[in-house]
């Protein structure tokens, strides 16, 4: 309880941070109705029955709820994000709405864990920022450091083939292709280098970058990116009234080292270092199986676009024929996650189901799935199954190591 008392008292002495406080429970609230848009998403894969587990767990049937009770933390979901966010916007009732935006955090770490398919860099950054609000100390120092750092790091993301063909733009936009490609290779500086002039004391600096930010995210606001646009506009607000209240006057450092010390920046330095691991882990070509790779993963922001490309084919094989026929996805998704073999796997496991009901003729699947990753410049067989609808058949049986040291399976 002392930790949450310190971290109420440090948001109780800043308006900014109280602001804050009111931002995030709104962008909870976004995230509520991104997964009501998508058909209440935990709820729907709760009902599927087959959990897509983290790279690192073995299993994770034991964060996969009933469906009943995962309707009900959904929906409460809602509530509390609502009431936290009128209670901190609205009111002076700080340590209130800091306990209800605690309870709203909690539910939706337990829906968004229960499974990889809930994962997004938008869910990502409002659990991360939540995280370090709620519970590490030294806010005023952390907060914006861990800003700049996601938008840094977005354009880090994005400093790749496959973003700076320009696809994005071309898609949205409908625009010729230089055109694009210059739009793309622009958004890498505006996220990169505006962000990190956040940073920077001089006024001029801050300024330059606070508006290529606004701006930048104001276009994506009306190209059609929602909920990440609103999220990067929201944090800019919160920044830019930091800035005002820091420049309208000195915080009082003698008088606050007599009734409170100010708070340690060790915990929010580890939170930050955590952070970057993750986004630079890409680039040190950890093995694939590796379980440092598989943690570092669950921290890392999904790249803007796809860096894989893939083949699969699939054949239906009934009593008295064999078809070659294409699995439709379960439900939309990133293009980053597009060639994910656990993803193809489920689909597939789904699709096992499905066939049985309709058809008395049918039999199994067998399926052969490629992928080629354009970034660390390798291509490897996910997996190639005959039986795709053996009951024991597990995914941990489809991995790229077994088919490389016995191609007799």
């Amino acid at each position: 309880m002392e930790i949450l008392k310190a971290n109420i008292w440090e948001v109780k002495k800043s308006g900014s941070l109280k602001t804050l406080g009111g931002l995030l429970a709104l962008f909870h609230l976004m995230l509520f109705i991104y997964w009501s848009h998508e058909g209440s998403l935990p709820v729907k894969l709760a009902a599927q029955g087959q959990p897509m587990c983290r790279s690192f767990m073995e299993s994770c049937s034991w964060l996969h709820l009933p469906v009943a009770l995962t309707a009900l933390f959904f929906y409460s979901y809602s509530i509390f994000a609502v009431l936290a966010a009128v209670i901190l916007i609205l009111t002076d009732w700080v340590t209130f709405g800091f306990y209800l935006l605690l309870i709203a955090f909690g539910l939706a770490l337990g829906l968004y864990f229960q499974d990889l398919r809930m994962s997004s860099n938008e869910g990502y950054f409002i659990l991360f920022m939540s995280t370090a609000y709620l519970l590490v100390p030294s806010k005023h120092r952390m907060m914006r450091r861990l800003i700049v750092s996601f938008f840094v790091a977005r354009g880090l993301s994005q400093a790749a083939a496959d973003w700076l063909t320009g696809a994005w733009y071309s898609d949205h936009l409908l625009l010729p292709v230089k055109i694009a490609e210059w739009l793309a290779a622009i958004s890498v500086l505006v996220n990169m280098i505006g962000g990190a002039a956040l940073l920077f004391r001089d006024g001029r600096y801050f300024m330059t970058g606070w508006l290529s930010l606004f701006l930048y995210y104001c276009a994506h606001l009306y190209i059609g990116e929602f909920l990440g646009a609103c999220l990067a506009l929201g944090v800019l607000v919160y920044v830019a009234l930091d800035e005002m209240e820091l420049r309208k006057a000195e915080r009082e450092y003698i008088y606050q080292s007599f009734i409170r010390p100010e708070p340690s920046f060790v915990w929010g330095g580890a939170f930050l270092a955590l952070f970057w691991a993750a986004q630079i882990s890409p680039f040190l070509s950890l093995p694939r199986e590796s379980a440092l790779r598989g943690f570092l993963n669950v921290w890392t922001l999904h790249p803007e676009a796809a860096h894989e490309e893939c083949e699969q084919r699939t054949f239906a094989i009934y009593k008295n024929r064999v078809e070659e026929i294409d699995i439709e996805p379960q439900l939309s998704r990133q293009p980053a996650m597009y060639c994910n073999p656990y993803l193809r796997y489920l689909d597939l496991r789904g699709a096992c189901q499905e066939m049985k009901k309709k058809d008395s003729d049918f039999v199994t699947l067998s399926s052969v799935f490629q992928v080629r990753n354009f970034r660390e410049k390798s291509s490897y067989r996910a997996f190639e199954v005959k039986d795709f609808c053996a009951s024991d058949l597990a995914f941990k049986q489809l991995s790229e190591v077994q088919w490389t040291t016995n191609r007799a399976k």
